[in-house]
């Protein structure tokens, strides 16, 4: 039986409870705090699983971002200031290719962590971003 992603996902927001007087191995998230890309890297060492579960979440958020800001400006003059901020926020940004598992996604963003562990400190969505904008360019035309 497989959970669906919004399961697996929910299983992050819930605190864990120690079963025994022993502390848990591994802490889920805490609501409120951003999850370090040193936090992410333990996950992709330690609990595979949970770094996938937390890089699709991204994946999902970009991609409904990029929605939005697509839709956002079709739907605004091409000479007003706010066409030339949507279209900024997408500069460098990664295209992900069509066939991209989760799998794949979560070992690019592993390696790419393990590649520059000086930078761990960062936040872990924009660390995903940057691994995805080095391993999957937008091509000019």
């Amino acid at each position: 039986m497989r959970l669906s992603l919004a399961v697996a996902a929910s299983f992050l927001l819930i605190p864990q409870v120690a079963l025994s007087d022993e502390a848990p191995q591994a802490t889920a998230p805490i609501i409120g705090h951003v999850v370090t890309g040193k936090q992410l890297d333990e996950w992709c060492e330690e609990d595979r699983t949970l770094a996938s579960v937390y890089v699709q979440g991204i994946l999902d958020e970009a991609q409904r971002t990029k929605s939005l800001t697509i839709r956002a400006t079709k739907q605004t003059p091409k000479n007003s200031s706010r066409y030339e901020h949507y279209l900024q926020q997408f500069v460098g940004a990664f295209c992900l290719p069509p066939d991209l598992s989760n799998t794949k996604a979560t070992t690019v963003t592993c390696r790419w962590l393990a590649e520059h562990s000086w930078q761990l400190e960062r936040p872990a969505s924009s660390l995903i971003a940057r691994s995805f904008k080095f391993a999957f360019p937008c091509l000019e035309e």
